[in-house]
């Protein structure tokens, strides 16, 4: 069990580091300290286990989709539009929260569209340094000029956001159950723990303007949601997330980490069945490998991302290809380069059980770029 569960020291890389950043940014004073080991032998409270291994979604009521009095969390959207005349565009739209314990809790929120046909990927983000909770049914905030909302309903969320040249209202709701990651949504190590879940499935509803031109736009989301006290690493660990929207209705996520050395530590998952029916997967178990096909190096950052992947999972007899729809679909916005992410939109082609399957997905790629360099340490 322990080996299963080593990945959550791991869990969500550049999530954390964005929070560490966005506390440095709204300090609004840095200053330099020496580096310090992670302590061991500590386990951060709370994030005890689930009363009952049982999560909360019920409508009208305070429920687990709201915000946890936990020193991170993140609501994290990300999925596939399409226009009454087939163009198509994917989305990313997270909001994280953090709560030092000492001051009031901090927000940063970042939106980023990708436009298939011109391959174009914009980006955005915004910061406030308190939570600002309306009082509603269920849960809504402001992130300064944006509004996030998750709705008196299971797995009901809206948001409206903007940037420069882009502005994009949806509302999300789910279709499937939900689906508790390593059976019972909650992760366990030796250096805190962290509860998580996602709705696989949510289908989306609203309107794109993108420079001046206005789009209506339907498609399917995902939603993660987690929340917990752990401690961090960096890189070169990290991780490869994938969120996968198959055709004959199924739904798959799969990560592989990277521990404090860069070497592969774990690749897990979880797998939903087109009839709801939810499976954990883990990489010695159920036969999972992951390979990518190629690289991208990041003309903002310089970091090198892979570009491309192979997924086999032997006990779903499921084979598959994954193909970036662009290769620069970075995320950089409000960050500084060591925080930078690649989230980006992807085609999905394979087999399983010997039939071909097709489908779209979004692939999170953390740990992969290097701090600036220090100049007054001679870097």
């Amino acid at each position: 069990m322990k080996d299963k569960l080593f990945f959550a020291d791991l869990l969500n890389y550049h999530k954390f580091t964005v929070l560490i950043a966005l506390l440095v940014l709204l300090s609004g004073c840095v200053k330099s300290v020496d580096p310090r080991p992670i302590p061991s032998g500590v386990i951060p409270d709370p994030s005890p286990t689930p009363d009952n291994l049982d999560f909360r979604f019920l409508e009208g009521e305070p429920n687990d989709e709201q915000d946890h009095d936990s020193r991170l969390e993140w609501w994290y959207h990300s999925g596939h539009l399409k226009t009454a005349d087939e163009r198509e565009f994917g989305f990313h739209f997270v909001v994280f929260k953090s709560d030092d314990g000492l001051s009031e809790p901090k927000l940063l929120a970042q939106l980023a569209i990708t436009d298939v046909e011109t391959g174009k990927h914009y980006e955005t983000s915004r910061a406030v340094a308190s939570l600002d909770k309306l009082d509603t049914p269920g849960m809504s905030i402001k992130i300064a000029d944006w509004d996030y909302s998750v709705l008196p309903v299971a797995g009901g969320h809206a948001f409206s956001a903007n940037g420069d040249n882009f502005h994009l209202t949806l509302d999300l709701q789910a279709t499937t159950p939900v689906m508790l990651h390593n059976e019972i949504g909650w992760l366990p190590t030796e250096i805190g723990s962290t509860y998580y879940y996602s709705w696989p499935r949510q289908v989306a509803v609203g309107e794109l303007n993108l420079h001046g031109e206005n789009f209506q736009v339907s498609g399917l989301g995902w939603f993660d949601h987690q929340w917990g006290d752990f401690f961090v690493l960096g890189k070169p660990s990290g991780w490869q997330w994938i969120a996968l929207h198959l055709d004959d209705g199924g739904s798959l996520m799969v990560t592989e980490l990277r521990g404090i050395d860069g070497e592969i530590e774990d690749i897990y998952g979880t797998y939903m069945s087109p009839d709801g029916e939810v499976k954990a997967l883990y990489r010695d178990i159920d036969g999972i490998s992951f390979e990518k096909t190629g690289e991208w190096t990041s003309p903002t950052t310089s970091g090198t991302y892979p570009s491309g992947w192979v997924l086999d999972i032997k006990s779903l007899d499921m084979n598959l290809t994954l193909d970036p729809v662009a290769d620069d679909q970075e995320v950089t916005a409000g960050l500084p380069v060591v925080s930078s992410y690649w989230e980006g939109k992807v085609r999905v082609s394979g087999n399983q059980i010997s039939r071909p399957i097709e489908g779209d997905g979004y692939v999170e790629l953390s740990g992969f770029t290097d701090p600036d360099p220090i100049g007054w340490l001679g870097q």
